[in-house]
């Protein structure tokens, strides 16, 4: 068995961190995995080569390149590919993935097409499900893994098949964060004796920063001594930082932009939050509850199936920056319920392990 896993860019994301987990895990179960980036550059390129997984890096020449299309046939015909793997509903990854497939099949090599889609119509990538339903009708789609069951009957009430969608829940490595206390402290700024505070989130539309900032100023003018770093690609720029400056919260948030040690930074944190709009299944909520940390989340339909109210992490109603300090200052102040939800999320997030994520794959590959 042989998969082409077609990324849209070699960013570092949710999606594409998943993207190379389940690479690595289907190659550890017996698959010949391959990856094929549409446009070159960017961190995840290093990670996939330092991992073993070969890269076809910028089929792309330009941004509407239509000849990428008849690259990726090239590959799934020269490495005999059984299945192309689209890792989300990038419209330039779905038009050369499908199309690829489809120039592929003319040559004689009958090439199975699945969407790996972590999106729904409502939030930030629009209502993409014309394009989905007119590729199932024409062949040129086979089938879609959904992320949660409640992302799956979402899209059903969309009119997608539901006989040709399955769901298979994110997963995350659970030795890699299950142990930060023998984590490395990350290099962080600000009071080292001031409880803190992370959000790890890529600045994009679903992602309310503004909520936790606003949030952030009510603690602050209620005295709370905290201090709040904010990881993710955008998070540095200058956008962020005048936002920040406005705010008066210079001395009590911290933009670290990118990171590729959210293990060490989670190790010295005492709360991760997520303020945010629309969400799927989110990874870096998975990767706080296997580090045993407590977690507080706008409450959105995409937590439903990661984790139970007040149980193992606490829900805030969304875009609500008095609701989400009230929380905050909770887990501050109550050191026995935050260490009570912490040790439950660890323990609940052992159902969401990359074991389990890549076994479902492998055996949802092979049918």
């Amino acid at each position: 068995m042989r998969t082409l896993m077609v990324l849209g860019n070699l960013d570092v994301g949710g999606a594409e961190r998943t993207a190379l987990e389940l690479a690595v895990g289907l190659r550890d179960r017996g698959m010949e995995v391959q990856t094929a980036a549409l446009k070159g550059g960017g961190p995840l390129g290093l990670l996939l080569r330092q991992a073993g997984v070969p890269l076809h890096e910028g089929v792309l020449l330009f941004r509407f390149d239509f000849t990428g299309a008849p690259r990726i046939a090239r590959i799934c015909l020269r490495e005999k590919i059984d299945t192309i793997l689209l890792v989300d509903i990038y419209r330039n990854s779905m038009f050369c993935g499908l199309w690829g497939a489809r120039i592929a099949r003319m040559f004689g090599r009958r090439v199975r097409t699945v969407l790996w889609c972590s999106a729904v119509p409502t939030g930030q990538a629009g209502d993409f499900t014309p394009r989905l339903r007119k590729n199932f009708k024409r062949g040129m789609l086979d089938e879609i893994v959904c992320v949660s069951d409640w992302q799956r009957g979402m899209l059903c009430e969309y009119q997608l098949p539901p006989e040709k969608m399955a769901t298979i829940h994110n997963g995350v490595d659970l030795a890699r964060f299950g142990n930060i206390s023998q984590k490395t402290p990350a290099d962080l700024p600000g009071p080292a004796d001031a409880p803190a505070l992370v959000q790890v989130a890529n600045v994009m539309p679903d992602k309310d920063y503004n909520t936790l900032l606003q949030a952030a100023a009510i603690l602050k003018e209620r005295n709370i001594t905290f201090r709040l770093y904010l990881v993710g690609r955008g998070t540095n720029d200058a956008p962020m930082r005048n936002r920040i400056d406005e705010l008066g919260l210079m001395e009590q948030v911290f933009p670290l932009g990118s990171r590729n040690d959210v293990p060490a930074i989670l190790a010295v944190c005492d709360v991760f939050v997520l303020s945010t709009r629309s969400e799927v299944f989110n990874i870096a909520v998975l990767e706080a509850m296997a580090a045993g940390r407590a977690v507080i989340t706008s409450d959105v339909p995409g937590f439903v199936e990661m984790f139970d109210n007040e149980k193992q992490g606490l829900k805030v109603a969304a875009n609500n920056p008095t609701a989400l300090a009230n929380a905050i200052q909770r887990l501050l102040d109550d050191e026995a319920l935050r260490n009570q939800l912490a040790e439950a999320a660890q323990l609940h997030i052992q159902t969401f392990s990359r074991e389990a994520m890549c076994n479902a794959f492998a055996e949802h590959l092979r049918k």
